[in-house]
């Protein structure tokens, strides 16, 4: 860092022709000024200006070496540039991350809004289920089921998330509804299984509070006799083989609203739908954000932060 500030006092003493001038510029004084060009002098070990009380010239090496710092020194001009045009003009390339059926419900179909915004922004969009991308690979934003525990992120949230538990009317016409969780294991079971995780995802209920205590969240590992008879990687094919009569299927309440208005699913155990579980978005906790980033924040925030079918009661069409 001590090289860099005598490389940039001696560059603009040099084109300047002056060490008043040169501080004038860079907001320091001409003695500051002086003293950085000579611990770069004693560095490098030679003679980059020849001072006089009447002259300032440049030595011979003082010329080779600053044809040689003219293009980097212009390079990081530039980069300074467009690290301040970044906080200021939303456009560049934007990387998210998000779960798949928030995606495919909300932020997809108003994207065409978001790029007549924000013409300069170039978006890429991963789905996928997992959180840990959004640390290890370096995502702008992130929309996420909870918070990840990281003080390099804000997160913001934007709503509850249920996990339902459904059937199709005709598979509970010819197998019954399960009254407990535990009746589950006389079920068949369409299971997700993403493709990022090693083990399939388990049926999450809450158990009934009692005198002795309050309702709590409990997992039900999907194997053994809970193994799933349909195990698909993606939200939406669970989605259609629970339609189909297949079995029974925990899908993210957003999803599943659209089949339950139209009768198409029903809801069981209703009791031990788990609560708690929040969508949040992400992104760095940064006072000085990219516009590209803040822009897209705030455009999710605006179009489904607290939607509506978020919060609704599904208890309605329950079997």
């Amino acid at each position: 860092m001590e090289s860099l500030r005598g490389i940039l006092n001696f560059a603009r003493v040099a084109e300047l022709g002056s060490f008043a001038q040169a501080a004038r510029e860079l907001g320091i004084s001409a003695v500051a000024v002086s003293q950085n060009i000579s611990r770069l002098e004693k560095g490098l070990g030679v003679r980059l200006l020849a001072r006089s009380t009447r002259q300032l010239s440049l030595t011979a090496e003082g010329q080779a070496f600053l044809a040689q710092c003219r293009e980097p020194l212009a390079e990081l001009e530039r980069a300074c540039r467009q690290a301040k045009d970044d906080t200021q003009s939303a456009r560049g390339r934007l990387r998210v991350t998000a779960v798949s059926p928030v995606a495919y419900l909300y932020l997809i179909p108003a994207l065409p809004l978001f790029f007549d915004r924000h013409p300069g922004i170039e978006l890429e969009l991963e789905l996928s289920e997992d959180a840990n991308p959004l640390i290890g690979r370096r995502f702008d934003v992130g929309i996420r089921v909870g918070a990840l525990q990281d003080a390099a992120f804000v997160a913001r949230s934007l709503g509850p998330l249920r996990m339902l538990t459904l059937a199709a009317p005709a598979y509970l016409a010819e197998h019954g509804s399960p009254l407990t969780p535990d009746d589950l294991a006389q079920h068949r079971l369409l299971v997700a299984h993403f493709t990022d995780r090693e083990q399939p995802t388990p049926f999450m209920v809450q158990s009934r509070s009692t005198p002795d205590g309050p309702a709590l969240p409990r997992m039900l590992p999907t194997t053994g006799s809970l193994a799933g008879r349909f195990v698909c990687s993606d939200y939406r094919g669970l989605l259609a083989a629970c339609e189909a009569g297949l079995g029974i299927a925990q899908l993210p309440q957003p999803m599943a609203l659209p089949a339950l208005r139209a009768g198409r699913l029903k809801l069981v155990l209703a009791e031990h739908t788990l609560a708690g579980l929040q969508l949040f978005l992400h992104y760095p906790s940064r006072k000085q954000l990219p516009a590209r980033v803040r822009a897209f924040v705030d455009f999710v925030i605006e179009q489904f932060g607290g939607h509506p079918d978020l919060s609704a009661n599904p208890a309605e069409w329950a079997a």
